[in-house]
């Protein structure tokens, strides 16, 4: 388990790199949210940090309907759909792999790098 403070400040950067590492509970709204989530960040009081969705669940809170923290989202998907057509004999050029996986070119890149740390070259 990450500890509390790394925890708070990746939620106050509302940081994607964190999200499917935790998510974050809010005792007051017994709501459960995604790292990133966009809504207001709660009182730290009253926030309590869990491993996933059902050990959340488990303490009697509900996912949050704004960010699905319990759904695979979109861009996840499509990285790993990317990552499976990289490992092929011959990989596909940037536009091709954009377009596999329903993205622009440019946006895509972003996408991967932030999720990998390296462009798809």
């Amino acid at each position: 388990m990450i500890d509390a403070d790394t925890a708070w400040a990746a939620v106050l950067r509302r940081d994607r790199g964190f999200d499917g590492r935790f998510v974050t509970g809010v005792l007051t709204t017994g709501i459960y949210c995604r790292p990133s989530c966009a809504a207001r960040h709660p009182s730290r009081t009253n926030v309590r940090f869990f491993t996933d969705g059902p050990a959340a669940r488990a303490t009697g809170l509900r996912a949050c309907k704004r960010c699905l923290p319990d759904d695979a989202g979109r861009d996840e998907v499509a990285m790993a759909k990317a990552l499976d057509l990289l490992r092929s004999d011959e990989p596909p050029a940037l536009d091709e792999l954009a377009a596999a996986v329903g993205y622009a070119p440019h946006h895509f890149l972003r996408l991967f790098k932030r999720a990998t740390g390296v462009t798809p070259a």
